[in-house]
């Protein structure tokens, strides 16, 4: 067999056309969120601030309930109604401490599929406060709040997504005290607005329902006097 050389002036393109090679066989990378993003709060975030105020803490630490692909896996598979799938009907997804200490109160956040109806119940506590955005409705009260979404999610599970309102409840069970000015309640609300986003991210609700920024303003008639 003839082995054939290459001239030296040609050594240099050689090594750059293997050099082109090896990076296009690379793995591409990862696509998609992160596998904390739906419950990832930037410290200096719009959201780190409001639920500082929230929690009336300086700092907080988290736990995560689900992977970004198993949240959207396991809502899925709720939406479907699928009882063999053994997902819990609400997703206990993300938990805030004060100071990172646990069993001193938290911030939880949890998200359901429930039917339209739920989001127009007057079974609130006194002193609730209601709020309306375009394709969305919450309400906030002194230790709880709700956002009511119309989340139409993509392919075969779209018209069933039509039927049903995604559900995001927050509950502050951090020892607040006395809430006199109610602003607690908005900020809560501009706080589990900005989380339940980044849930419909992921999930992909293609009518995009939380995109724009939160004009948090109690409706006249539901504001406590």
């Amino acid at each position: 067999m003839i082995m054939r050389s290459h001239p030296l002036w040609a050594l240099p393109a050689i090594a750059a056309l293997f050099a082109v090679t090896s990076c296009t066989t690379e793995a591409p990378p990862q696509a998609g969120h992160p596998d904390n993003y739906v419950c990832a709060i930037a410290s200096d975030s719009t959201e780190a601030t409001l639920l500082r105020q929230v929690i009336r803490a300086e700092t907080f630490s988290d736990r995560i309930g689900n992977r970004t692909p198993d949240f959207v896996e396991k809502m899925k598979a709720n939406l479907r109604g699928n009882p063999e799938e053994r997902v819990p009907a609400r997703l206990r997804q993300c938990e805030y401490f004060p100071d990172g200490q646990h069993g001193n109160g938290q911030a939880t956040i949890e998200y359901s599929w429930v039917p339209l109806a739920d989001a127009e119940s007057d079974k609130d506590p006194d002193g609730t406060r209601r709020y309306r955005w375009d394709g969305a409705t919450g309400k906030s009260h002194d230790v709880g709040t709700d956002i009511y979404a119309q989340c139409d999610m993509p392919g075969d599970l779209n018209a069933r997504s039509k039927k049903l309102l995604l559900h995001a409840e927050a509950s502050f069970t951090v020892n607040l005290g006395t809430v006199k000015d109610h602003g607690t309640q908005d900020q809560q609300m501009e706080f589990l607005y900005y989380m339940t986003r980044k849930a419909t991210d992921v999930l992909g609700c293609e009518n995009k329902p939380l995109a724009k920024e939160p004009v948090v303003k109690p409706l006249t008639e539901s504001t406590p006097k």
